[in-house]
């Protein structure tokens, strides 16, 4: 039975390496919806000159073509650790102990037909599976129209869809606020669905992320649980994006006639869930795509010689350093330079590229030790 208590609790609390259960779980996968035949096609915009398209806001129309989408948010129970083990640490887990009812966007065809498949290649929509959502992807001068449908069926929440980087007005912004609750596209009920209409201005160019940004909501502490980790039920334990945290976070992609062509693109979304918001969890997980620790999250693989690119997002409350080991990269943002470390924050990106050039059984991960243990390491298999 969906719970019903709306809202859940506050800090994350100092992190436990393996905390007492304080909840049930279970495992499986279903996930969310989206997607148009246009954006499934991936054709290329025709190439357009940056000036040739209006940055003002009350500029002219776009003159790209319409990306649709057709995106589903479901909830389903999400099991983090499949494999059940730590590679890095050792460390065995049961399903009872890393397993939540997540919610998650997912790409459709057309009216919500049938779920895309996955698609990781460079113009792909990723794995499609519900944590992360689908890619989407669009260029300067398209516009991007999302049909949505809240089908979370288990919490029967609100949830919305707020992106990065594109332009829009207040009825397409996703963004919920307690003084003014109406407002159009900020809460969509279970069951209902809204249209979004965003625009790619050159400015737009980048990796962007997007993800649910509706009403405050709390999940109820399982049954046996301590009073105080029950709560009392108040406004304060209401978590802001909450719906983010469970899953509802996907990358948005905008290219122009300057994007580099590349022979691989590796997408890759940095969140964690807390036993203080996620009850039935019995450690905080630190997830990379959904997952967390080694064969759990995304292993990538690349040949020598070829174009590698790295779309990166994080969002949450922390603060992360990606790190590749045995690679390096010329920084295009804050320090100027060839590095093999970033920083990351809370609702920020990372373009990272490079010519592959080192062969070996490679691992990637956040350099933060505490998200090390939380889970933030996978694999980076490079072939001769």
């Amino acid at each position: 039975m969906p719970p019903d208590a709306a809202a859940a609790a506050g800090g994350s609390g100092r992190r436990a390496v393996l905390r007492t259960l304080l909840g049930g779980g279970a495992t499986a996968v279903l996930a969310a919806q989206q997607v148009s035949a246009r954006a499934a096609t991936r054709e290329a915009s025709a190439p357009r000159s940056r000036s040739e398209l209006p940055e003002t806001r009350t500029g002219g129309e776009p003159a790209g073509r319409v990306r649709e989408f057709w995106i589903q948010a479901d909830s389903f129970e999400h099991n983090a650790v499949p494999n059940g083990y730590d590679g890095m640490m050792g460390r065995e887990f049961s399903p009872d102990q890393t397993t939540f009812w997540a919610v998650g966007f997912r790409a459709y065809t057309p009216d919500w037909e049938s779920p895309l498949k996955a698609d990781t290649g460079v113009e792909g929509v990723g794995a499609n599976s519900g944590i992360p959502g689908p890619v989407l992807r669009a260029a300067v001068g398209d516009t991007i129209t999302v049909h949505f449908r809240n089908n979370d069926a288990y919490y029967q929440w609100p949830h919305s869809i707020h992106p990065h980087g594109v332009q829009y007005d207040r009825d397409n912004d996703g963004g919920w606020l307690a003084d003014d609750p109406d407002r159009p596209g900020t809460a969509i009920p279970y069951g209902e669905s809204y249209t979004y209409t965003w625009i790619c201005r050159p400015s737009s160019v980048g990796t962007w992320i997007y993800h649910d940004h509706s009403v405050p909501q709390k999940i109820p502490a399982p049954e046996g649980a301590s009073d105080e980790a029950a709560g009392d039920g108040m406004d304060a334990d209401m978590v802001m994006e909450i719906g983010a945290e469970l899953g509802l976070l996907g990358l948005l992609v905008v290219t122009d006639e300057n994007t580099s062509e590349v022979d691989r693109e590796f997408t890759l979304l940095l969140h964690d869930a807390y036993t203080d918001n996620v009850p039935s969890l019995a450690q905080d997980l630190d997830m990379f795509n959904g997952g967390a620790f080694l064969d759990n999250t995304p292993t990538f693989t690349a040949r020598v010689g070829e174009r590698v690119r790295w779309r990166i997002a994080a969002l949450g409350k922390e603060f992360h350093v990606f790190h590749i080991h045995g690679h390096r990269w010329e920084s295009r943002q804050g320090y100027q330079g060839w590095v093999d470390s970033q920083i990351i924050g809370p609702s920020t990106t990372l373009t990272v590229e490079y010519t592959e050039d080192n062969p070996g059984d490679w691992i990637y991960h956040c350099h933060v030790t505490d998200h090390m243990m939380g889970g933030m390491v996978g694999r980076y298999l490079v072939r001769p």
